[in-house]
């Protein structure tokens, strides 16, 4: 009888434990199977959407250049561009990685702006005929709901340290010279750009400035100015790469996983963290702004 009791008592407790333990023994298992591959692997690193952050594109990366047997990489970008930062950090990533492994980049509907950027860091460039590329400026907006607030009867008090601390408010006209502050930061970015460009393109630096006012380019028109190598499918990005790397037909593609953020996307938290990034990621945007997903 005493026997049974404690039985009963440990039910409850193994119905709780019983699943953590499965989920610890799927996770050892599908790490263990990431070192099983025999055959050469290509890796694949998708870029998707707007670029708020590099962290787990950057973690994918090194995944990737830690396995033996990933021989070369494609990064396949869709992305009407983001924030400046991230996208600066992903292209240096690409330009360490590459020394390492042969990295291609393979552009789905649209590599603009900050996805173009991220782009430039690889070996090479690939997209289809129709893909949209290019975009290559900065943009800041503000917006000036100071007519709005006096209709409802508020007024904003700002207290400030110095007499730029509130450049860009949104409660007030925007002032010539704040206006020349912002525009020297825009120019400075919009240089950085283009150097990047001219340096690993090998384009003169005055015809990237050219093609650098912000205008979209098809896959064609950019093969015909240098600003990608080639037009290709995905697939046809894949081949390419097998056959530049000197591999057999015998090659699987490898999506690596950040398994940091497994748990997160099990539990459904990844559009509560997309929200908050929409709120708290802020400033110059490598970003096409008539680019639509």
């Amino acid at each position: 009888e005493q026997i049974q009791r404690n039985n009963r008592s440990l039910r409850p407790i193994a119905r709780v434990l019983l699943p953590i333990v499965i989920f610890l023994v799927l996770l050892i298992a599908y790490a263990l199977i990431d070192r099983q591959f025999t055959e050469p692997l290509i890796g694949v690193v998708p870029i998707d959407g707007v670029i708020l952050e590099s962290e787990s594109t950057i973690k994918k990366l090194q995944i990737l250049e830690n396995n033996p047997s990933v021989k070369g990489v494609i990064v396949r970008i869709n992305s009407p561009g983001g924030a400046v930062a991230p996208s600066q950090e992903i292209f240096t990533e690409l330009l360490r990685f590459k020394k390492k492994k042969v990295v291609y980049v393979s552009i789905a509907s649209v590599a603009a702006s900050g996805g173009y950027y991220i782009a430039v860091g690889s070996n090479k460039i690939y997209a289809n005929p129709g893909s949209l590329t290019g975009s290559i400026g900065v943009i800041m907006q503000t917006i000036n709901v100071e007519k709005l607030m006096d209709k409802i009867g508020v007024r904003m008090e700002t207290l400030k340290s110095g007499n730029n601390k509130d450049l860009g408010s949104a409660f007030r006209p925007m002032q010539p010279k704040e206006r020349k502050l912002l525009e020297a930061v825009l120019l400075n970015t919009h240089d950085q750009f283009i150097q990047a460009i001219s340096d690993n393109r090998s384009l003169d630096i005055g015809k990237v400035r050219k093609l650098s006012d912000g205008r979209l380019f098809t896959g064609e028109q950019a093969v015909e100015n240098g600003l990608i190598d080639g037009l290709a499918s995905f697939r046809e990005t894949v081949e390419r790469l097998r056959i530049d790397l000197g591999l057999g037909d015998q090659v699987q593609l490898y999506y690596p996983t950040d398994r940091s953020n497994m748990l997160r996307s099990l539990i459904d938290l990844e559009a509560i963290f997309r929200l908050k990034e929409t709120f708290t990621y802020t400033g110059l945007f490598y970003l096409g702004s008539m680019v639509r997903q």
